[in-house]
């Protein structure tokens, strides 16, 4: 659900440093590491929302380099008020998942994340979800030979659906659950802290690229 409309966010979100504008992403391509002035890893989160999981992997994992790609600036407002100041290892990214493609050269991404993606229930509206065939090709472009996929959801109609799309555009799936223990779970967003107060189950699946 997009917030309401925060007069000047898009302002106060394209003044910031550590967030990259669509015209400069696209001069990116193959060239992240030299943003960072490291040759670390690169994980990407689809979706960052206010930035919780952003900010604790990025604290957990020093030596890779995380963005998180936004698209709501509104959101992306929210998250840099509450953290006021990213760690080096952190940039975010607005821009529509769209351009994924064309903004990372191809095998540039080692790992993708995609915590609890709007679910689009409606039939009509399969091809805005994050798991949709489309977005899958971009996935695949963008990860190296041996990069993954990790896509966590409170929706099990969606997840079923999604793992059924991984698999008819080559994915190798590492594992799946229904009903992830949080033991397992790693490091939680925002949303999988509130469907766990609830008792909702955590659907989760990993899945490395294939060779499709």
């Amino acid at each position: 659900m997009r917030l309401r409309h925060i007069e000047g966010a898009a302002e106060f979100v394209a003044s910031n440093e550590q967030v990259i504008l669509e015209q400069d992403a696209l001069a990116m391509s193959g060239h992240w590491q030299q943003l960072f002035a490291n040759e670390s890893p690169l994980h990407l989160e689809i979706g960052m929302g206010r930035g919780r999981f952003l900010m604790a992997s990025a604290a957990a994992y020093p030596q890779i380099n995380f963005i998180g790609l936004e698209l709501c600036e509104e959101v992306i407002m929210q998250a840099l008020q509450r953290y006021q100041e990213l760690p080096p290892n952190i940039r975010i990214l607005w821009l529509n998942a769209k351009m994924l493609d064309q903004v990372f050269a191809k095998g540039e991404v080692e790992r993708i994340y995609l915590n609890f993606p709007d679910p689009w229930p409606k039939n009509r509206h399969a091809k805005r979800r994050l798991t949709w065939d489309d977005y899958l090709h971009k996935y695949q472009h963008i990860l190296d030979d041996e990069g993954t996929l990790r896509f966590k959801t409170d929706n099990p109609q969606l997840f079923d659906w999604s793992v059924a799309r991984f698999a008819d555009n080559g994915w190798e799936p590492v594992a799946l659950s229904h009903d992830l223990p949080l033991e397992e779970s790693g490091i939680i967003s925002e949303y999988e802290t509130r469907y766990r107060r609830y008792g909702q189950p955590i659907c989760c699946g990993e899945w490395k690229k294939g060779r499709k």
